[in-house]
């Protein structure tokens, strides 16, 4: 046996590390002699120890250290420990690319305008609210908001609605839906009570917004573009799409409240915004840049699985899923290919989107499930993870198709999960974007 000193320099860990281990459970000595109090070590030891700090480099907290030195415990609950520490790395490590991020793009604004920034720019989440708003299509002139708020206003004295002054006006501007229309413009102010929609006026839930880039802009509304730009240039350099329509928040002195065409001292510019792809890890090539797709030129293949057909407002998919997976086996001549097929996009937003497997042969269609036939198409293949669906979609239609020498062709594309995916981790599938070679 060894005593604690002569353990430590064999292990090269301090004996306040050893004591420490000791009093937590996870290398308690060998022996401790019950007069002196010292405590003995053999070199048996040296392999838990060795598993203690090897697991702890990981990063690993002690508690979960603790259970994993424990001899009956499961292949599976072992693995599903490391993965999800895996994920919280994962995570960790876009959080710590988003500041870096943001650092570089705090360098480069202080360098071109060569003095602090006019404005500064924050991240915040916006909660739910219920509001009362009116509609109209419009250049993006903030002028055109006044007379919308008159009628709001009106609408309101009419229901006996005293407005909270705290509680600012809102302007919200939502995208065209094509590229001659004007913006839908929307005048709204909060409200707490219940109220009847009419022709002119709606109420509605404006919904959350997890991550919202916000800028506060002191002045009069001709000066908001100033504003407009600041926020919008950090969300490009900072590594963020806009994710939304954006809102502007007029914080009006209490005697303006009764005003249709109040003058603001403050106006807070607020755009939802999301991480670009590359931040988000989708897969990167030693130079730290996305990687290309493979080209790959694909035989027509029959799926048979479960139909879902709609927006996937509330995570739908993910649903029709949960409910196929259990019934996998009831499907005849299975492939172990499995795919998330997705058919052409309705003119209301509305598509359908096949779960299902490979099948050799199509044969005896079990209750409620579907058979599609995906014709041979050639296809570029992006790899990425359950994490990362909707990055590596916005990375291959708007970063890699436009500057490449594809476009996109007809037919559906889908989501590839073969054999070796893992579902805990969400690794091991691809995205399969249907292509021709541009003309």
């Amino acid at each position: 046996m060894l005593k604690i000193g002569d353990f430590s320099k064999v292990a090269q860990v301090s004996v306040k590390r050893l004591r420490y281990y000791s009093d937590r459970g996870l290398l308690p000595p060998a022996w401790i002699d019950r007069y002196t109090g010292y405590r003995y070590y053999t070199l048996d030891q040296l392999p838990r120890l060795n598993r203690i700090l090897a697991l702890m480099d990981l990063g690993l907290s002690l508690e979960q250290i603790q259970q994993l030195l424990k001899d009956d415990l499961p292949v599976a609950e072992l693995q599903g420990m490391i993965r999800l520490k895996r994920v919280e790395l994962s995570r960790h490590i876009q959080e710590e690319q988003a500041r870096l991020a943001r650092l570089e793009a705090r360098l480069q604004q202080i360098v071109q305008e060569g003095s602090v920034p006019d404005y500064e720019v924050i991240l915040k989440a916006v909660p739910s609210q219920t509001v009362a708003g009116i509609r109209a299509q419009a250049a993006p002139n903030h002028g055109r908001l006044h007379p919308l708020f008159t009628e709001l206003q009106q609408y309101l004295k009419a229901q006996q609605v005293a407005l909270d002054v705290t509680q600012p006006f809102m302007g919200i501007y939502y995208e065209a839906d094509n590229q001659e229309d004007e913006l839908t413009v929307e005048a709204a102010v909060p409200i707490t009570q219940s109220l009847p929609s009419i022709k002119q006026v709606t109420v509605h839930i404006l919904r959350g917004v997890e991550t919202m880039a916000c800028v506060v802009h002191h002045g009069p509304y001709d000066t908001l573009p100033n504003a407009y730009n600041a926020v919008l240039s950090w969300v490009d350099a900072s590594g963020y799409r806009v994710d939304g329509p954006n809102r502007d928040l007029y914080f009006l002195p209490s005697q303006a409240q009764e005003s249709a065409d109040p003058t603001p001292t403050v106006t807070e510019v607020q755009f939802p915004v999301r991480k670009r792809p590359f931040l988000s890890a989708i897969n990167y090539d030693k130079e730290n840049k996305p990687m290309e797709p493979q080209i790959i030129k694909k035989p027509a293949f029959d799926v048979v699985g479960l139909l879902y057909k709609g927006k996937n407002e509330n995570n739908d998919i993910s649903r029709v899923w949960d409910q196929f997976l259990p019934r996998v086996d009831e499907i005849n001549h299975k492939a172990p290919d499995a795919f998330g097929v997705c058919g052409e996009m309705e003119p209301d937003g509305s598509f359908q989107y096949l779960a299902g497997f490979q099948v050799s042969e199509v044969a005896g269609l079990p209750d409620r499930m579907t058979h599609w036939t995906v014709p041979e198409q050639s296809y570029a293949a992006f790899p990425c993870t359950l994490q990362t669906i909707r990055d590596t979609f916005d990375h291959a239609y708007q970063d890699w198709l436009p500057q490449s020498d594809y476009q996109r062709a007809d037919g559906p594309d889908f989501e590839f999960y073969p054999p070796e995916f893992d579902a805990d981790a969400g690794t091991g599938m691809f995205i399969y974007l249907p292509v021709v070679e541009r003309a």
